[in-house]
């Protein structure tokens, strides 16, 4: 009798402990199955788990390796510049600050010719771009719009592509954007363009090295650089050109040596480092040139509104376009 009631105890013992692992087992079985389903949806996350953490993966090694991919097409002049731009759309969503900061500052150093990217390729990134880059970018689509140099076939060399008012004030606005970013991604593309662009509105293209046989500049352009300084007495170019037109003046519109120094000092003064020296000599006699002045940050006024209404209205200081500034060089 004792026997029977023992075994009895036994097989309730064991059932009662299976019962128990086929619970922890259906449990952990819920666990794991649930664990893979959104919560709120039901629907399977572990397909997008598994491709979100490739695609980081992905991210993560291009970033260890420097980004060897990015500098192979830059180290290459043969790369389309579309391939530097898509590139760019691909991996600036998981890029660091710096890293995007590089990609940038490689985009606007590849090439002879910034003109030939389109920046409109890259609207797409525009969320993730820094602010200088989003502001260059709409100056760059008023290049793109109205050129301020173009390649002449019959010369085979860039030539103007504006009128004189035009060329001051799309300098001007490079110079804002300059000085508003003194120290970012497209401050040395910005400062090659403010220096290309000034330098023509002041000197005409006029290159003394390659014979230019024509030497005297037309009287009716000073009206031109007498507005545009007195609209502009605190930017850097606009006390330029007041020196400048004391130099014409003083020279009676003929190019001479006086002329060819002034010209030649143009690179220092229009570089970036000057629009935030606040020590210069301030004025120029005859031919030689100022080391700096003191310069306002009107940086305030580099937004895309005031830079597309700027350049539209460049021309209506007066109905007549000066379309020389010297007698041979202007395109149109």
């Amino acid at each position: 009798m004792k026997r029977n009631h023992l075994a009895v105890r036994k097989a309730v013992l064991a059932a009662v402990c299976l019962a128990w692992a086929l619970s922890r087992s259906a449990c952990g079985n819920r666990k794991e199955t649930n664990e893979k389903k959104d919560p709120l949806t039901g629907e399977d996350q572990s397909q997008q788990t598994e491709e979100s953490s490739t695609t980081e993966s992905s991210a993560n090694t291009e970033a260890e390796n420097g980004y060897r991919e990015f500098d192979t097409m830059l180290g290459d002049e043969n790369t389309d510049p579309k391939d530097i731009i898509g590139y760019i759309n691909t991996n600036i969503v998981s890029a660091g600050v710096n890293d995007v900061e590089r990609f940038f500052k490689g985009l606007l150093s590849f090439g002879s010719d910034i003109r030939n990217i389109d920046f409109t390729e890259l609207e797409d990134s525009r969320q993730y771009m820094p602010e200088d880059m989003i502001a260059f970018m709409d100056l760059m689509k008023l290049e793109s719009d109205t050129p301020s140099m173009v390649m002449s076939d019959k010369e085979n060399r860039k030539v103007i592509n504006m009128t004189l008012s035009e060329m001051l004030e799309r300098a001007v606005l490079f110079e804002h954007h300059l000085q508003k970013y003194p120290n970012n991604a497209s401050t040395e593309a910005a400062s090659r363009l403010y220096e290309e662009i000034a330098t023509q509105a002041i000197t005409g293209g006029y290159n003394g090295a390659e014979g230019e046989q024509d030497n005297t500049i037309t009287q009716e352009s000073l009206q031109y650089y007498q507005q545009f300084a007195q609209a502009n007495k605190d930017s850097n170019l606009g006390r330029i050109v007041e020196d400048y037109i004391t130099v014409l003046q003083n020279n009676q519109f003929q190019i001479n040596d006086n002329m060819e120094e002034f010209y030649r000092g143009l690179s220092a003064r229009l570089n970036v480092n000057q629009l935030g020296n606040t020590s210069g000599t301030g004025t120029t006699n005859e031919g030689s040139t100022s080391n700096g002045s003191n310069v306002e940050d009107n940086s305030e006024t580099n937004n895309t509104e005031t830079a597309t209404d700027t350049d539209n209205n460049a021309n209506t200081a007066s109905n007549t376009n000066a379309d020389t500034v010297i007698q041979g060089t202007v395109s149109r």
